[in-house]
């Protein structure tokens, strides 16, 4: 789900004075169907965006926020299990595991917060939501690298950082550049490639990318944020390209750094690296040969494969 997108519907809720009922997952275990982190916005008409992970659940869930959206409650939490037993509160799945639901309703006093994580959205400028029973507030510049959630069941508090999207660097904007970028936007990232040629059709056929910087392939390093949000596919049309790509970056805290090629031409990189002083050590969190193994040839196949294992990254 795109975050600007889902913030852009609360917004135009809330500049109407309408109310919205805003549901998080706050915690979950591995086998629910919501994740932490996932989110979903209700409004009075019961119109929805987002999801809080489906089925009948979530059906029970939108009927029981708008049960609670014209009461006089604003913040309401549930604590839901997939199963059968007698003695915890049932969701309606029987797939096993629990998910603890925040229902937070906004009203157009919070409109200035929401409109505030959208500017930073569009700045991407880092800043941490914060929810707990009486509270929703957002601070900017502040940086935490995972979702926290406090409930000793009387209790809780959620914090998340909102404000930096999730981004992949692509080197070398060429067939494979132009699919993943593809690929990537439609999963929600921001998308910004490199290339160091300026006249290459499928630079001028890209529409998915946010951004496309002309430059050296040995720049790039300088251009990309740092962080547990971004992520590096390295697919230059030639061999010196990626080598300088992936020096560029290799010493930088990424979440992802994939390079593209065979296993003797990705040897020989290692190895030219090495002899210019690259430690070798830090190859090992290189993924290469880049993407799962699905047997795919064309580009768009292969940026299939690029894409879920980054999606597998973000996920470990």
């Amino acid at each position: 789900m795109k975050q600007k997108e889902f913030l852009s519907f609360i917004s135009k809720e809330l500049k109407s004075n309408r109310k919205i009922a805003l549901l998080i997952v706050a915690d979950s275990s591995n086998s629910s169907p919501g994740r932490q982190g996932f989110k979903m916005a209700v409004n009075e008409d019961a119109e929805s965006i987002g999801t809080i992970g489906g089925g009948i659940m979530e059906n029970d869930m939108i009927e029981f926020a708008l049960g609670l959206l014209f009461s006089e409650k604003h913040t309401e939490i549930k604590r839901l299990y997939h199963s059968n037993s007698p003695t915890q509160e049932k969701s309606g799945l029987i797939c096993g595991g629990r998910q603890t639901i925040i229902f937070k309703f906004l009203s157009n006093f919070d409109l200035k917060t929401v409109e505030n994580i959208i500017n930073n959205l569009d700045e991407m400028i880092p800043g941490v939501l914060s929810v707990d029973a009486k509270n929703f507030s957002y601070k900017s510049q502040k940086d935490i690298s995972k979702i926290e959630f406090f409930d000793d069941g009387i209790k809780w508090k959620y914090n998340e950082q909102i404000g930096i999207s999730e981004t992949v660097y692509i080197v070398g904007g060429g067939h494979i550049g132009l699919a993943v970028s593809r690929v990537m936007k439609n999963l929600g990232f921001y998308v910004v490639v490199f290339d160091h040629r300026e006249d290459v059709f499928t630079i001028e056929q890209n529409d998915y990318a946010d951004e496309i910087i002309i430059c050296k392939y040995e720049e790039v390093g300088d251009k990309v944020r740092e962080g547990d949000r971004s992520y590096v596919v390295i697919a230059t049309p030639m061999h010196a390209g990626d080598s300088s790509a992936l020096n560029s970056v290799i010493d930088k805290d990424l979440r992802y750094i994939g390079l593209m090629g065979s296993k003797r031409k990705i040897k020989t990189i290692f190895d030219t690296l090495t002899e210019l002083g690259a430690d070798k050590n830090k190859f090992s969190k290189v993924h290469t040969p880049i993407g799962l193994e699905i047997q795919a040839e064309t580009p768009e196949e292969i940026a299939i494969s690029i894409a879920a294992e980054i999606i597998k990254v973000k996920h470990m």
